[in-house]
Formats: C-alpha cells, sequence, structure tokens
C-alpha cells in the first residue's frame, strides 16, 4: 500500500509541475521571456518551487530528500571526480543527433559506460550519510536576482540557467523529491559499487526519460514533438545522476553534473 501511495504521489507531482510548466511557457509571461533572454527561466523556476513547496508545506525532512549541503568540500570532491567521464561523454553530442535513434543508441551506450566508470572512480570515496544542513535558503528568488539583466547570448545567462535554473530545478524535482520520495517506500535493498540502492532511482530515472519524450519545449513552436528517443537515452543518465545523489546523500554532485557541462559549453559558444 505504502510503495502504491509513493508512486501514486510522485506522478501526480511529476504530472501537476508538466503541466504548469506548459502553460507558464504557452502565457504571455513565457513569450515575453524568451523574447528578452531566449531561455526558459521561469518555467524552471516552477520545477524548483512546486517540490519545494510540497516538501515544506507536508513538513517532510529536507535533509532526506537531499537538500544538503553540510561537507560541501566532499559533494565538490564527488561532483569533480564524476564530472571526468560525464565530460568526456559529452563531447559526442557534438558529433551526433540526439533525438534521432543512432545518435539516442550510442548516446545510450556512453551512459552506460559512464554510469559503471563513475561508479569505480567512486568506489573508494566514503558514502554520505542522509544527514546534512537544509537547503531552503537557496531559491529561485535568490537565482533570479542572478539572472536579472542577463541578456540572449550572455556568458552569464548561460551559466545561471544552466546551473541554477535547469540543473537545480530538475535534481530537485527528480533526484531530490522523486528518487528520495520512492526511497522510502521501496527501500534500497540492492548495491553498486558498495552504493546501496533501489527501486526508486529506476522509477525515476523513467520518468526522467518520459519529460524529455514529451519534448514540452516544442510546444513553443506551436505543434507538439514527442521525442521518443531523447527520452530512451536519457534514461540511462538519469541513472548516473541517481546514483551520485545515492553516492553523496545530496542532489548537489547531480545539479553541479547536470548543469555545468552545459552552462560551459553554452557560455563559451556564446549562445
Amino acid at each position: 500500500m505504502q510503495k502504491a501511495k509513493a508512486v501514486i504521489e510522485v506522478v501526480i507531482v511529476f504530472g501537476l509541475t508538466l503541466l504548469l510548466i506548459a502553460l507558464v511557457s504557452l502565457s504571455p509571461v513565457g513569450r515575453w521571456e524568451r523574447q528578452v533572454t531566449n531561455r526558459f527561466f521561469v518555467e524552471y523556476g516552477v520545477m524548483i518551487i512546486i517540490p519545494l513547496l510540497l516538501l515544506v508545506a507536508t513538513h517532510r525532512n529536507l535533509e532526506a530528500y537531499g537538500l544538503s549541503v553540510r561537507n560541501a568540500s566532499y559533494h565538490l570532491d564527488i561532483a569533480a571526480t564524476a564530472f571526468v567521464p560525464v565530460a568526456i561523454a559529452s563531447v559526442v553530442f557534438a558529433l551526433v543527433d540526439y533525438r534521432e535513434w543512432r545518435g539516442s543508441l550510442i548516446l545510450a551506450a556512453l551512459q552506460i559506460a559512464v554510469l559503471f566508470a563513475t561508479g569505480w572512480l567512486l568506489q573508494r570515496k566514503p558514502t554520505a550519510s542522509a544527514n546534512g544542513v537544509s537547503l531552503g535558503a537557496i531559491s529561485p528568488i535568490a537565482c533570479s536576482e542572478l539572472a536579472t539583466g542577463a541578456r540572449a547570448g550572455n556568458a552569464l545567462s548561460a551559466f545561471v540557467f544552466y546551473v541554477f535554473f535547469l540543473g537545480l530545478g530538475e535534481e530537485l524535482l527528480f533526484r531530490g523529491y522523486i528518487q528520495s520520495r520512492l526511497n522510502i517506500a521501496f527501500g534500497k535493498p540492492f548495491r553498486f559499487f558498495g552504493v546501496n540502492y533501489g527501486w526508486g532511482i529506476a522509477i525515476t530515472a523513467a520518468l526522467f526519460g518520459l519529460m524529455h519524450v514529451l519534448n514540452l519545449g516544442s510546444l513553443v513552436g506551436g505543434r507538439w514533438q514527442p521525442a521518443w528517443w531523447w527520452g530512451f537515452w536519457t534514461f540511462f543518465s538519469g541513472l548516473v545522476l541517481g546514483f551520485v545523489r545515492e553516492k553523496s546523500g545530496s542532489i548537489i554532485a547531480p545539479t553541479i553534473l547536470h548543469g555545468l557541462p552545459q552552462a560551459i559549453a553554452y557560455a563559451v559558444l556564446g549562445l
């Protein structure tokens, strides 16, 4: 019963969050935002706010949901170590079409390799407990202050968006709220390179892939275009990020690994 309740809860939150994002994206606010910044700050702000509101309103233990910053040097070390295989795999994006089947299969294989490489690289580092300090003070408000005045093509805009909005937003929703909620219900009976995990990591990765299949960004162009192959390889990417979350006990390292490679690429290219 507890497992079914957890799955229903996360599916409702997942669906509600994406629905609100779609509505915001199609609204006058969304259109104005893209004209001014050429990015989706408001949409990812919604992705940050919804799980935070839920956790606070239901009096959840934020630390148990990966929202902790204790031992920041440890989290940075985990991120820096895992960044090596992630960065190497990211180079392939310049060579393949990630939404086409050939590119998707290549990227999926690479993500599987990254998962094992990351596990091997991190196996000698200590695995964190759920203890930590609340991230409640890190909010879209603080991030938006940094983004104020950022213009399209600005390196600062790219860095702020990909790390503090896209990276933080997706990791807070998926590896923070969803994966943690499912871990509570399903437990973590399995081990991978010394790290305990459970069905929560796989279900979360599946929902992460589904979000990319839905391809809400295509709504902006006036025509919805599901991206099945994008969703396929991002499932495996979700496993990598989920493993790092279980290893570190926080969403800090996954957020850095998720957002920083894209931030660097777009900042350097001036997109």
